[in-house]
C-alpha cells in the first residue's frame, strides 16, 4: 500500500524511507482500509499501529515510523510484533516487561534518531536555498 506509486496522494513513504504518511486520513479510511485491513475506523488503525510498535514522529501530520519498517526491508518487516498490554499479562512476567521496556526503549531511540536525521535533512535543503537566494541577490546588478 505505501509502495503503490498509485497511493501516493492517500499514504506514501517519508522522505528518508524510514516512516510512512498519511497525506489524507479520509481518503485513507474511505479506500484503502477496507481493503486491507478489518477496520475501517482511521483511529482504530492508529490505535493497532501503536499495539506493533510504530510511533508518530511529527506530532503536525500523521507520520509513522517503526525501526522495521524500511523502504526496500523486507526481510526485517517479520521484526514487527503485536505487543500485549502488562496488564493482560499478569505479574509473573517481570523478566519479560524488563524486556520489552528495553527493547521499547530501542525502538523509541531509533525513532527519534530517524526523526532528527528527517529534521536535519530538512534543514539542509532550507540552508541550501537560502544560500541560494543570497548569491542570486548578490549576482544581482545594483
Amino acid at each position: 500500500m505505501v509502495d503503490d506509486r498509485a497511493t501516493d496522494a492517500v499514504v506514501a513513504w517519508g522522505p528518508a524511507g524510514n516512516s510512512f504518511v498519511v497525506a489524507d486520513s479520509f481518503a485513507f479510511s474511505e479506500m484503502l482500509l477496507p481493503a486491507h485491513f478489518k477496520p475501517a475506523n482511521f483511529h482504530s488503525f492508529v490505535r493497532q499501529l501503536n499495539t506493533y510498535g510504530f510511533l508518530k514522529v511529527d506530532p503536525d501530520r500523521w507520520e509513522f515510523a517503526h525501526a522495521s519498517f524500511l523502504r526496500g526491508q523486507t526481510h526485517i518487516l517479520r521484526h514487527i510484533v503485536h505487543h500485549q498490554s502488562s496488564t493482560k499479562r499478569g505479574k509473573g512476567n517481570i523478566k519479560d516487561d524488563d524486556e520489552d521496556k528495553s527493547s521499547s526503549s530501542s525502538e523509541m531511540l531509533a525513532m527519534e534518531v530517524a526523526r532528527l536525521r528527517n529534521e536535519q535533512m530538512a534543514t539542509e535543503e532550507r540552508v541550501a536555498a537560502m544560500w541560494r537566494r543570497v548569491q542570486e541577490t548578490e549576482r544581482r546588478p545594483k
